[in-house]
């Protein structure tokens, strides 16, 4: 029997010194996995876990202090709603910003309509402005940009003609106002 593997041995001595390194090998990513990373997912579980603790408890506040912060935030935002007295100034500032970016104005409608029990005016906006279609995104990004209570309700962009870049956009706002007291 020793000499039959005495015999292997010689005959395949190649394959088994390459053997016998995968072994090694093997046996040594398994100590360092073993020994090193391990620890290092233990670490990163345990810190993932905290982190995860940590969110959880951002949504599960003391009722007052979100009852505090939204009045907090309503009273910010009554804040940013100009008077009634300002609509002609928003107005202005809406045809200020068409001009500046760009684009020309058609004609603008708007109706009033009152918030009951909120002391609130809405104006309902329709403009048409044409222009190039660069022109009319500017125009557009510059509308939602405005500090004021402005809100773009629907935008229709329409080209009559395939060979000139004449976008005609067409915008319906709604402005939200105080009423004088």
């Amino acid at each position: 029997m020793k000499e039959a593997l005495l015999e292997i041995l010689r005959l395949k001595k190649r394959l088994l010194i390459a053997l016998g390194l995968l072994v090694l090998l093997t046996t040594a990513l398994f100590v360092a996995v073993d020994g090193y990373q391990a620890q290092k997912i233990a670490v990163d579980q345990l810190k993932w876990g905290e982190l995860r603790r940590q969110v959880a408890g951002v949504g599960r506040r003391d009722v007052s202090a979100t009852y505090r912060q939204g009045k907090a935030d309503l009273e910010t935002l009554r804040s940013r709603i100009p008077t009634k007295r300002q609509f002609p100034r928003l107005l202005g500032d809406i045809l200020e910003q068409a001009a500046s970016s760009g684009v020309t104005t058609g004609p603008i409608t708007y109706k009033p309509h009152v918030v009951k029990g909120e002391n609130l005016l809405t104006y309902e906006l329709s403009l048409g402005v044409s222009g190039g279609y660069a022109a009319n995104k500017s125009f557009l990004a510059d509308l939602l940009k405005n500090r004021d209570l402005l809100i773009v309700d629907e935008v229709s962009m329409t080209n009559s003609d395939q060979f000139e870049e004449n976008v005609t956009m067409d915008l319906r706002l709604t402005i939200f106002l105080r009423e004088d007291v």
